[in-house]
């Protein structure tokens, strides 16, 4: 019976629709610092994932450990370069429901004017493809520069146009499900100025859309008053993903963690509590294709 009931999970799940999400999980087990793995299973367990990329990686083969042990279903791929703070990316993939068809670091992103890593992170760029029906989907993981400013947002609007050209390049070949996720810094998204229009544009020029539609928040910082005691939310991640996304319109959102708690309100630290103070900043998002 036990037997049974196990394929008939396994069965539903094959057939059920694919969840997309994105976590940077601020600076993972660098030196000196500690990421609660406890906290972070309990994360990961509850936006339960079918694929997401992952940020601000330090320590590459902790996370592997960690996926390895609490999700053996799961498999890890991560780039060798993560910029000045070796913050690496990558995706995480159930492989029971998705295939990996082919994957590449590139440094497009991140400026190289010589061999080796650059200041700037690169994109992982990746050919995936669903098990259950075969449908094909291009995804790239990013985590673009950070910071404000006119200098910043100039550099990112670059980084904006280079993935136009990275997505035209996939319409050309008739590949028309690509999704982008990670951490794009769009520190001016609240505030509806210059980088807010930059990305508006650059979502415009190529039919794709962004899960900041749909989720108030992705990040808490220390706000612009750090002598307030209260941290203020912000849009940093994105889902970004083109039209009719996977052959369905049928699209829901959501976000976690400390993020879900606060409902996105700005608050005390010890409001946001232990998934804040010692996992990330950041929180989980998510895309749910429904069937």
């Amino acid at each position: 019976m036990k037997l049974i009931g196990l394929l008939v999970v396994l069965s539903l799940q094959c057939f059920a629709g694919l969840k997309f999400g994105s976590y940077n999980i601020r600076t993972f087990d660098k030196n000196g610092s500690y990421t609660n793995k406890v906290e972070l299973k309990e994360i990961i367990r509850k936006a339960n994932f079918d694929f997401y990329s992952v940020q601000e990686i330090v320590n590459a083969e902790s996370l592997q450990n960690f996926i390895r042990t609490n999700f053996p279903e799961f498999e890890l791929v991560l780039s060798s370069c993560g910029g000045a703070g070796r913050q690496k990316l990558g995706f995480v993939y159930n492989k029971f429901k998705i295939k990996m068809l082919s994957i590449r670091e590139d440094d497009i992103l991140s400026d190289v004017k010589s061999s080796g890593c650059d200041s700037l992170r690169p994109a992982m760029i990746g050919e995936f493809q669903q098990i259950s029906n075969g449908r094909k989907f291009n995804a790239i993981a990013v985590h673009l520069k950070a910071g404000s400013g006119s200098r910043n947002y100039s550099r990112r609007n670059t980084q904006y146009a280079i993935l136009g050209d990275l997505v035209e390049a996939f319409q050309k070949r008739g590949q028309k499900d690509i999704v982008i996720m990670g951490d794009f810094n769009t520190t001016g998204y609240a505030l509806r100025d210059a980088d807010y229009k930059n990305f508006r544009k650059f979502l415009n020029d190529h039919s794709l859309s962004t899960s900041a539609r749909y989720i108030r928040c992705t990040s808490y910082w220390g706000g612009s008053d750090y002598s307030d005691n209260i941290e203020e939310a912000s849009t940093l991640d994105h889902i970004v993903y083109s039209d009719n996304f996977m052959g369905n319109d049928s699209l829901s959102f959501d976000v976690y963690a400390h993020c879900e708690k606060a409902r996105c309100r700005d608050t005390y630290v010890n409001v946001l509590g232990t998934s804040y103070e010692e996992v990330s900043d950041h929180c989980p998002i998510s895309l749910q294709v429904n069937d």
